[in-house]
């Protein structure tokens, strides 16, 4: 069996976002039916439940948001393996900067702090092999003088990272 790329997984999560959020009455036979003849396969009967649940909260909570999604998580994806370490670095500040988090849509919950002069934590949630070209990046930034960014805690699928103000 092939393996689904993340651009299929997130084509086959969008699809059963929308079916539930059209049709909230739809039962699960049908929605797996529906899935079946678009993609040709099944989905892990956890991960249905889950977009059924994101769906139906967005339903019912009728806020013209969008479903919440990691800011960091896709901008590593349309990264070039080739990129530059000055067009990383920039990327990476322009991530980290205030400005990005205030007027980020996508990540709600996260509320910065009023002006406050501490350090800032950037949650980063996605797959291992992003992480490890922020880590590499982290690495490269830290050998080139930024002393006030570092990787506070990391695991296979998610890591801190801290950015002190200077």
């Amino acid at each position: 069996m092939a393996r689904t790329t993340q651009e299929q997984t997130q084509e086959r999560h969008a699809f059963l976002l929308d079916l539930f959020r059209q049709q909230p009455d739809i039962s699960s036979k049908e929605a797996l039916e529906s899935f079946k003849e678009k993609f040709g396969g099944t989905i892990n009967m956890k991960t249905f439940n889950q977009l059924r649940e994101q769906a139906e909260d967005e339903v019912a909570s009728a806020a013209p948001a969008p479903a919440p999604a990691p800011e960091v998580e896709s901008e590593p994806e349309s990264e070039e393996t080739e990129a530059t370490v000055d067009d990383a670095a920039s990327r990476l500040k322009a991530a980290a900067s205030p400005d990005a988090l205030n007027g980020a849509p996508a990540s709600p919950a996260k509320k910065p702090k009023a002006k406050g002069s501490g350090p800032k934590n950037i949650f980063v949630d996605a797959p291992k092999e992003h992480l490890t070209f922020l880590e590499g990046i982290i690495q490269q930034l830290q050998e080139a003088g930024a002393a006030n960014i570092r990787i506070d805690h990391a695991t296979d699928r998610w890591m801190v990272v801290v950015v002190d103000s200077k």
